[in-house]
């Protein structure tokens, strides 16, 4: 699947979906300010909403997050647009006069890092890290692709972002030293992309996990990319850290429990795929079977669309019954 096609797969989900739930996103005020909660001495974060990207949130959906270092300031994922990306630099400004000083994002899909222009606007030096992979994907075009689908979900609110990729490839393993804080980069493999990385600042004992974790939200299905298996492994990995604050891709941040729960809710849908699987029933069969089965997840959000994603994990499914 070309990735044009593969986005405007993705576009028909997200309209869907925002249709499917019978749900108004709250409007976002354009004049509004972002507000940064502080986790830790340093660490901080903007909780963008779950609503998917509309005209009213102008396409806000991450949650950016930042580490407030000797030096100044390293951000990661600035959001979705530039118009996103300007209102995360003034929720900075509000806390400290510090520069930014790195950026990085953290995996591929648009809405974590197409805010990188805004900074590189104000910074035109500033570092920006990410997987090695992340780059190749965007200097392919994937970059163009995501402000084209941007703009159209939220009928122009994104205008006039262009594409600002990373510079710097990471593979995982690297600890970087950014003024008097060290930051450790994972990569444990394909899990929600094949470009995932996790950001650690053992000094806040935070750890910003892209969409490897989100908190009580139904990810969207995208078969080019995901992997169950894959992530499953990844969110152990995470659990297996003694960090005490978790910073999701999506919802609140918090601590053990947010990833363990999303561990959780994974190792369920897998399972309930398999099982149905095994009895002979085709995705298409098995989507209210499996909505029985995850009816404890009944409140996450997107969980109308979970059809989507039984798609995606029985093709795995079927992939590890060979």
């Amino acid at each position: 699947m070309s990735v044009t096609k593969f986005l405007c797969a993705i576009a028909g989900l997200l309209i869907c979906a925002s249709h499917a739930l019978g749900h108004q996103a709250a409007p976002i005020d354009p004049e509004a300010e972002f507000t940064a909660r502080q986790l830790t001495d340093h660490a901080y974060v903007v909780h963008g909403p779950q609503e998917f990207p509309s005209p009213t949130t102008g396409g806000f959906m991450n949650n950016p997050g930042f580490v407030i270092t000797r030096d100044g300031v390293v951000l990661i994922d600035p959001g979705s647009s530039v118009q996103i990306g300007d209102k995360v630099l003034n929720s900075i400004r509000r806390i400290t006069d510090q520069p930014v000083v790195a950026v990085f994002n953290t995996h591929v899909h648009g809405d974590h890092w197409l805010g990188n222009q805004a900074i590189r606007l104000v910074y035109p030096d500033v570092p920006i890290y990410a997987h090695q992979r992340m780059i190749e994907r965007v200097e392919t075009g994937e970059g163009d692709d995501w402000i084209k689908l941007f703009n159209g979900l939220t009928e122009g609110a994104t205008e006039g972002t262009r594409v600002v990729g990373p510079n710097i490839g990471l593979h995982g393993g690297e600890l970087l030293e950014i003024g008097d804080t060290h930051f450790r980069i994972h990569h444990t493999g394909k899990a929600h992309s094949d470009t995932d990385i996790m950001i650690e600042s053992p000094r806040d004992s935070a750890i910003f996990l892209g969409d490897i974790v989100t908190n009580q939200r139904i990810q969207s299905a995208r078969p080019a990319d995901s992997d169950i298996r894959g992530q499953i492994d990844a969110v152990k990995f995470v659990l297996s850290t003694e960090n005490q604050w978790f910073i999701p891709g999506h919802g609140q941040s918090g601590g053990r429990e947010v990833p363990a729960r999303q561990l959780k809710f994974l190792e369920d849908l897998h399972a309930s795929v398999k099982r149905h699987y095994e009895s002979g029933l085709a995705d298409f069969e098995m989507r209210e079977p499996v909505q029985q089965d995850l009816a404890a997840y009944r409140g996450w959000y997107n969980f109308d669309e979970l059809g989507r994603v039984i798609s995606n994990v029985y093709l795995q499914v079927e992939e590890e019954s060979f």
